[in-house]
C-alpha cells in the first residue's frame, strides 16, 4: 500500500530520507555546473 510506504517514509525514516535528498541535490548541482563549464571551454576554442 503506498499509504503506509509514506507513512514510513516520512516517519521512522525522515532522516535518511533528508540526507538522500541532499545527496541527490548536490549531485544534479555539480552536473549542472559540469555540464556549463564544458560548454564555455567549448565557445573558448572556437573563436
Amino acid at each position: 500500500n503506498t499509504k503506509n510506504i509514506g507513512l514510513q517514509l516520512f516517519s521512522n525514516y525522515v532522516v535518511p530520507f533528508e540526507v538522500m535528498s541532499v545527496l541527490l541535490l548536490i549531485a544534479l548541482v555539480g552536473a549542472i555546473i559540469l555540464a556549463k563549464s564544458d560548454d564555455s571551454k567549448e565557445e573558448g576554442t572556437k573563436e
